[in-house]
């Protein structure tokens, strides 16, 4: 599909706090030889909500309106597991149990752009995980980890941009959940 003039590419996400991402990093360190594949940057790790991919730039102030009147409070979740998803080719820490809420909150942002009529990767049922490597092609899974707790407190729609070093993530607009 050719782009769009105007396009940017676009998802919403997660950060995760510095204590959180000094955990996921120690953890892919730990991981290491046993899952050979192309490491995430540390500024890039993140827990994707809303894959929206390509649009027009000029759905960006709409889609920030529109998703501005999100009511959620904060969350509270728990990395506590390692996963090989070997069709994909990734490695990731995901959650055994995560709260309904987030599961509530992505369904309403979803509600949101398909009323905006802007498309979205509806192709995968939401599942919380941070990337931790891509190009696996195997791994050594550990029987267990360290919980990773992570104090959920804001939100953002990310733009993607591919550069000659990689994907670069930034920051377009945040909103706080609330307390």
């Amino acid at each position: 599909m050719p782009s769009m003039p105007h396009a940017v590419r676009l998802f919403f996400a997660l950060w995760p706090a510095a204590t959180t991402r000094n955990q996921l990093i120690k953890q892919a360190q730990q991981l290491g030889n046993d899952c050979p594949g192309r490491r995430i940057r540390p500024e890039n790790l993140h827990l994707t909500l809303i894959f929206i991919g390509e649009t027009d730039q000029s759905n960006v102030p709409k889609i920030c309106q529109a998703v501005s009147t999100i009511h959620q409070s904060s969350l509270s979740l728990s990395l506590d597991k390692i996963y090989f998803w070997k069709k994909a080719g990734v490695v990731v820490a995901g959650a055994s149990q995560y709260p309904t809420a987030l599961v509530m909150f992505v369904e309403n942002l979803q509600h949101l752009l398909t009323a905006l009529t802007i498309r979205y990767d509806d192709t995968h049922v939401f599942t919380p995980h941070v990337t931790l490597f891509r190009n696996v092609r195997h791994c050594k899974l550990p029987a267990s980890i360290e919980p990773i707790d992570w104090s959920v407190t804001h939100w953002s729609l990310v733009q993607s941009r591919q550069t000659i070093y990689g994907s670069v993530y930034q920051s377009i607009a945040d909103w706080p959940l609330e307390p």
